[in-house]
C-alpha cells in the first residue's frame, strides 16, 4: 500500500511538469537591439524615425571619445535612421537592415523634431501607447529644428545623448513630463500639454582646439492640444515651472535693494498651489508660493545682513519672482492662450459648479482669467561673511 501511494505521489509530480512553460519564448541578448533613444521627424509627407541603439561591447569607461563611451575610442551607440509614410513602417523598415530585433522596452528618452510637433503628435502618441514594449515613463523632449540631429551629438559626459537628455530633465523639474503625463494632459479638461525643449549646441566657443557637441534645455515647447503653438525662453519659463511648484532649487538674481548690483538667492524648498474664485463674474486666480532661501552670491555694495535688511531682501525676492510669474502668465494667455497651469483643473476642482458653467467657453474665457501671486519666502542663510567681499566698509550701503 505505501508503494502504491508513493508511485501516485511521484505520478502526479511528474503531470505537474506538462503546465511548466519551460523557456520557449525566450530571447537571447545576443539576439535583440536594445533601442535607449529616438528621435521623430517629419520631413514633407512622410516620418523618419532614428534609434539610438546601444552596442554593449563599446560601453566600457566614458573616457574615451565619441558617443561618451567605448574602450576602444568608438561610440558606445549606433543611429539608425528611415522614413515611411508611417511611423510604424519606418521602424519596419529599419528591422529590415538590423540582423537583431529591435526592442524598445529600455527606451527612456524621445525626441520630438519641431516641425513633427507642429504638425500634430496625436499619430505618433497613438502608435507608443499601443504597442506594450513603449514606457509610458519615457521622456518626451520637443527639439529646435530636426530632433535626429540632436540625439546624434556628442554629448561626451554621458554615454548616450538619450541619456543626457533625461538627465537635463530630472535637473530642470522636480518631476518631468512623462509620456503618461504628456498624453493625461492632451485628453483632459482646464490644463494644456507642455515639454522641455532642447537644442544642440557646442561645448566651447567657435574656433577652439577639441570642441564638441552638446545637448541644451532652454524653454518650454507650448502645445494646445497635440499641436505645438510656440516656444517660450528659459527665463519666462523657469518662473512658469515655479508657479507649479515643480522647479528644482532655482536661483533668483535680485538687484540689490539699496546701492549697486545684484544678489542670487537659491531657494532649497519651494511648493505652489493654485486658489481660484469668482469675483464680479470674473475668474481670479492666486498662485501661492511658499519657499526658502539661501543667499548664495553677493556681487553688490549692499548691506551686511543687519535686521531691517533682510527684510528689504525679503521684499525685493518677493517683488521679483510675483513679476516674473505673472510675466509668464501672461505670455502664454495672451500670446498663446495655453493654460499650461492648469488654472481651468483647479477651477474643476475646487469650484466644480462653476467649471459646469464654464467648460464650454474656457477657451474664450482663459485669456481674460486674472493671476495674481502671493509669494512666501524665509531667507534662512546668507553664508558665512555678512559684509560684500573686497568692499571696504566705508563703500558698504545701509538702509
Amino acid at each position: 500500500m505505501f508503494l502504491i501511494r508513493k508511485f501516485r505521489a511521484a505520478l502526479m509530480l511528474l503531470l505537474c511538469t506538462l503546465f511548466i512553460a519551460g523557456c520557449w519564448d525566450r530571447k537571447e541578448i545576443n539576439d535583440i537591439a536594445f533601442v535607449i533613444g529616438i528621435a521623430v521627424d517629419k520631413e514633407e509627407e512622410n516620418y523618419r524615425s532614428s534609434l539610438q541603439i546601444a552596442l554593449p561591447g563599446q560601453s566600457g569607461s566614458t573616457g574615451s571619445s565619441g558617443g561618451g563611451g567605448g574602450t576602444s575610442g568608438d561610440k558606445s551607440w549606433f543611429m539608425l535612421s528611415n522614413t515611411a509614410k508611417t511611423l510604424r513602417g519606418t521602424s519596419l523598415e529599419g528591422q529590415k537592415s538590423l540582423s537583431r530585433k529591435i526592442y524598445y522596452a529600455h527606451r527612456r528618452t524621445m525626441l520630438i523634431g519641431e516641425d513633427l510637433a507642429r504638425d500634430g503628435v496625436a499619430p505618433m502618441l497613438d502608435l507608443f501607447t499601443r504597442y506594450p514594449l513603449n514606457r509610458l515613463s519615457a521622456l518626451p523632449v520637443v527639439t529646435k529644428g530636426a530632433a535626429y540631429e540632436v540625439m546624434d551629438t556628442d554629448a561626451p559626459i554621458e554615454k548616450f545623448p538619450s541619456e543626457m537628455v533625461r538627465e537635463l530633465c530630472f535637473l530642470n523639474m522636480r518631476n518631468p513630463r512623462s509620456l503618461k503625463t504628456f498624453i493625461d494632459a492632451i485628453l483632459s479638461e482646464g490644463v494644456d500639454p507642455f515639454l522641455p525643449v532642447a537644442s544642440k549646441v557646442s561645448n566651447v566657443p567657435e574656433g577652439w582646439k577639441d570642441a564638441k557637441t552638446n545637448i541644451k534645455l532652454d524653454g518650454l515647447a507650448i502645445f494646445k492640444k497635440d499641436k505645438l503653438v510656440g516656444m517660450i525662453d528659459k527665463a519666462p519659463a523657469d518662473a512658469l515651472i515655479l508657479a507649479m511648484g515643480e522647479a528644482n532649487a532655482p536661483e533668483i538674481m535680485v538687484k540689490a535693494p539699496g546701492g549697486e548690483g545684484n544678489m542670487f538667492i537659491k531657494l532649497n524648498e519651494n511648493n505652489a498651489s493654485l486658489h481660484p474664485h469668482i469675483k464680479d463674474d470674473k475668474v481670479v486666480v492666486n498662485v501661492e508660493l511658499y519657499a526658502k532661501g539661501v543667499l548664495v552670491d553677493n556681487e553688490s555694495n549692499y548691506g551686511d545682513r543687519r535686521e531691517n535688511e533682510i527684510v528689504k531682501l525679503n521684499e525685493a525676492i518677493h517683488e521679483k519672482i510675483k513679476s516674473d510669474i505673472e510675466e509668464g502668465v501672461r505670455l502664454v494667455q495672451e500670446k498663446y492662450h495655453a493654460d499650461i497651469l492648469g488654472i481651468g483643473r483647479s477651477i474643476h476642482q475646487h469650484l466644480p459648479a462653476e467649471w459646469d458653467k464654464m467648460k464650454a467657453r474656457w477657451d474664450d474665457i482663459y485669456p481674460e482669467v486674472k493671476v495674481t501671486v502671493t509669494p512666501h519666502v524665509i531667507i534662512e542663510n546668507v553664508g558665512v561673511s555678512n559684509k560684500p567681499i573686497g568692499v571696504v566698509e566705508e563703500d558698504i550701503v545701509h538702509d
